[in-house]
């Protein structure tokens, strides 16, 4: 039987239009990998940041989080541009694209999002905190602006929350209230345990009021409450007021 020329110019027309489409295909799946490849690079371990930080002079240091966040205690000669804030694209377009920038925000969420965008505009090196300020606290690393003698949170959430107690060092919080006079009367007892016991345990102060949602997740009921968390487990409760000597009995370090 004899074959019609028009049937071996179909089916090359069709061999060469599946090839285009195979080969344009894994063009884009090569392109894709390499760019989650560069992506994920930039996210370092809080080890790598610090490091990185150091061997770096000519930087920016970027705190992606809240005002308020950012008040209470961040990386030295960091400046502040809120993910959140309704010109945080615009603000990225001032910067120099031709330095090394480093962001950071609580946990690593927000600044993991960042990080798309720096990349979308176009910046090379932009290097992201994995975990977070919490895993630079949780290092001992040195922060500026904020109180040294303690720590505090607002509108913590369950996920950071789990991140802080998890730390290396043992964690005392002392759950509180503005409006409660013992919490305003165990204070400076707590300023002194981490002032004088700081390499063996860490004090954070949260707010319930300005916590309600993490406060109800964790069935707090009343105030103060003192818990003291060693690798994210409980391993002491101190309800009410209590003296200095007392609380350090009660998390070993007495």
């Amino acid at each position: 039987m004899k074959i019609p020329p028009a049937f071996f110019y179909t089916f090359d027309f069709q061999f060469h239009n599946m090839h285009k489409v195979i080969l344009m295909s894994l063009m884009v799946l090569f392109t894709h990998s390499c760019s989650n490849a560069q992506q994920e690079a930039q996210t370092k371990s809080v080890i790598e940041y610090f490091q990185l930080l150091g061997s770096n002079r000519d930087k920016l240091i970027i705190d992606v989080r809240t005002p308020q966040e950012f008040a209470d205690g961040h990386l030295a000669n960091a400046i502040n541009i809120n993910y959140n804030s309704a010109d945080f694209e615009e603000q990225l377009d001032k910067l120099p694209k031709n330095k090394p920038i480093f962001i950071y925000c609580l946990s690593g969420g927000r600044s993991g999002s960042a990080l798309q965008s720096f990349s979308k505009k176009g910046f090379k090196t932009v290097y992201n905190m994995q975990g977070g300020i919490l895993q630079w606290k949780a290092k001992n690393y040195p922060l500026a602006g904020s109180d040294p003698n303690a720590q505090s949170w607002t509108g913590m959430t369950k996920e950071a929350f789990n991140q802080l107690i998890h730390g290396d060092l043992p964690v005392l919080i002392d759950f509180k209230a503005a409006w409660c006079g013992p919490c305003k009367a165990i204070k400076p007892i707590m300023d002194e345990i981490q002032q004088e016991y700081g390499d063996k345990v860490k004090v954070v102060f949260i707010d319930i009021d300005e916590n309600k949602s993490l406060a109800d997740d964790l069935k707090i009921r009343s105030i103060p409450l003192l818990i003291y968390y060693v690798k994210g487990k409980p391993k002491a409760n101190i309800e009410g007021m209590s003296d200095k000597k007392s609380i350090l009995e009660a998390i070993g370090l007495l």
